[in-house]
């Protein structure tokens, strides 16, 4: 069942229920009010007939001839088809309307109705009915309030099951669209565009998709991207492999330690490539196992500064580790933070100039330590700071390669501190040059 359907049942079961009831409701409530009305006025038939016995019998001090009161046109002429009894002061049938009982002692039997026929104080007799229609003389007023009760209640009922199917309607119709829509674009159409989203949760749903697709695009472009830098950064080193090779089986070059160098190095090029994707991979699957420990962060920026010291020296840049404060211990693992640093100093090597300065240091930030990895090199262009950390992005690709980068050092740095419960983030600094702040929760106590 469609939700329109479902919508328009719901609406109508409701509204025609809460119809009922105030139908139902109403009209008890009319009745009684109306009886109450008429006893507490004495407007009732039978009180009105009882006046005019009453008004009878005080001028004629006898109720011989009363048969006509009962049979005269006037205002209870409705009731004239009942049976009337007049009953004296002694029980005895003074008149009947059906000619029986006159006579007669009487006694009252359960259906019947009566009346005392009265004039002030003074005390004539009874009026009796035999008839049940005059329990209820405000029927005819009633059948007519229900009437109008029903009608009206026919009347807003159609009204509101018509509104209720403009309204599923208007609710429906945008699911409907984007019903169709995620169909499309699970068979593959992209571009999709989509209706004006409302203000309403079929809104946030619609603007939710939007998103979904948005990002599943990008998601299809980085895959499609680092796919095609895969297989440029796998072709480079297996063409200098086949080139060597070719050369060294054709004899053009002497099988020499020096001539197999270049092919030793390219392979060296696509083991640490496949290692690395193998990181990103097992890190994406949550499947990346850590060997934690306690860590010392004083210990491991002086261990990781030592190795990267010779290559900043050759490159007459200066590496420094600022006075940190006592930093609390990581529950971490060694390995993955030296290579999160190792990734960050390297890569600030390469993009810092020669006679630059690199800066290594630590604080303490709440329950988490902060390490920071900062430069005097350009910068990052700010179009480029959201993209610094993905897969195979570099600010200069061609002297990425050539110092032997592969672009992923960030990506893999990035995914070993959020493997750690931690994050890795990029700025710039205020005085010129890159930063990259490492935040690791420290060892509970």
């Amino acid at each position: 069942m469609r939700l329109a359907t479902k919508i328009l049942l719901a609406f109508a079961l409701l509204l025609l229920s809460t119809l009922a009831a105030v139908v139902f409701f109403t009209g008890r409530t009319a009745g009684r009010e109306m009886r109450g009305a008429l006893l507490q006025n004495e407007m009732l038939p039978n009180h009105m007939l009882a006046r005019e016995l009453a008004a009878y019998f005080s001028a004629n001090q006898s109720w011989n001839g009363a048969e006509i009161v009962l049979s005269a046109p006037g205002p209870i002429q409705q009731m004239r088809n009942a049976r009337w009894l007049v009953v004296d002061l002694d029980g005895r049938v003074a008149v009947d309307s059906a000619g029986e009982l006159t006579g007669e002692p009487f006694e009252m039997p359960p259906e019947a109705v009566s009346v005392p026929i009265r004039q002030g104080e003074r005390m004539f007799g009874q009026l009796v009915s035999m008839s049940g229609s005059a329990r209820n003389p405000e029927e005819p007023l009633l059948s007519a309030v229900n009437r109008v009760l029903w009608g009206t209640a026919a009347t807003a009922g159609i009204a509101g099951l018509a509104i209720a199917l403009v309204l599923s309607r208007s609710l429906t119709s945008p699911l409907r669209q984007l019903t169709a829509a995620v169909r499309r674009f699970a068979r593959g159409e992209r571009g999709l565009s989509l209706p004006a989203p409302s203000g309403d949760e079929v809104g946030d749903l619609t603007r939710s998709f939007q998103g979904m697709m948005s990002e599943i695009e990008r998601q299809e472009i980085l895959r499609k991207e680092m796919t095609a830098d895969i297989a440029h950064e796998l072709r480079t080193p297996l063409s200098v492999i086949r080139a060597n090779l070719d050369a060294l089986s054709d004899g053009v070059y002497p099988l020499t330690t020096e001539n197999l160098t270049p092919i030793r190095e390219s392979a060296e090029l696509l083991d640490r490539l496949v290692e690395e994707l193998r990181t990103l991979e097992l890190a994406d699957a949550g499947r990346l196992e850590l060997e934690k420990s306690e860590v010392d962060p004083a210990r491991l920026m002086r261990r990781v500064a030592a190795r990267f010291t010779p290559r900043a020296e050759a490159r007459a840049q200066k590496l420094e580790i600022l006075p940190a404060e006592e930093l609390p211990p990581l529950a971490a693992d060694l390995q993955r933070l030296e290579q999160i640093l190792g990734n960050l100093l390297d890569n600030a090597l390469r993009h810092t100039p020669g006679g630059g300065t690199i800066r290594l240091g630590g604080v303490t930030n709440g329950t988490a330590v902060s390490i920071f990895v900062e430069d005097t090199g350009p910068g990052i262009p700010p179009d480029a700071l959201a993209r610094v950390f993905e897969r195979f992005y570099r600010l200069d690709s061609g002297r990425a390669r050539d110092e032997g980068g592969s672009g992923l050092g960030l990506a893999i740095a990035r995914k070993l501190a959020e493997a750690h419960g931690g994050t890795l983030t990029a700025e710039n600094r205020v005085e010129g040059g890159a930063r990259f702040v490492l935040k690791i929760p420290a060892k509970p106590e």
